[in-house]
């Protein structure tokens, strides 16, 4: 048998290590790793963009249970010197998680607005079940709003303010 016209035999013991290392050089390699640096990014921005905007759900959850309560204590609250204020109190003690310098609150009663921000916010009378600024079967209302903002990865993306009303009847 002549050397040059015939093919290099490769050992029987070698063959399947080969079949083995052609079966996984097929030149794509790096494609998975490629795949997942363009995926990922797009991924951690959607999960973080979920996370912000569960996060402004809450918030927007915790003040309407806040306002339902400054409500109920507004409604029931004629005999005080300061109803609003206590409102405001109750409105604050049911909303541990916002910011209480940003709420923004007005009070009407009957008609009649008491303040735009916590710290006007105040409807003092003489008190007693003949309060002048809350007859029993007026309307009270209590109006709020607290800023919120969807951001991803601390890039400011929307600015939003939530806000709620409740009306309560005078009791």
């Amino acid at each position: 048998m002549n050397c040059s016209d015939a093919s290099p035999q490769i050992p029987f013991e070698h063959r399947g290590a080969l079949t083995l290392s052609n079966r996984f050089s097929n030149h794509e390699t790096g494609s998975a790793l490629v795949e997942m640096a363009v995926v990922l990014p797009i991924i951690l921005c959607l999960f973080t963009g979920i996370f912000s905007v569960s996060a402004a759900l809450y918030q927007k959850l915790q003040l309407a249970e806040a306002m339902s309560s400054a409500g109920r204590v507004l409604a029931a609250d004629r005999g005080a010197t300061d109803p609003c204020s206590d409102a405001v109190t109750a409105l604050n003690a049911a909303s541990p998680g916002l910011a209480s310098s940003s709420i923004g609150i007005t009070i009407t009663i009957n008609g009649n607005s008491y303040g735009t921000n916590k710290s006007t916010v105040s409807c003092t009378t003489a008190g007693g079940n003949n309060n002048p600024l809350m007859p029993a079967g007026s309307t009270a209302t209590i109006q709020a709003s607290y800023p919120c903002s969807l951001s991803i990865y601390g890039v400011k993306g929307l600015s939003c303010a939530i806000g709620e009303q409740i009306g309560e009847v005078v009791q």
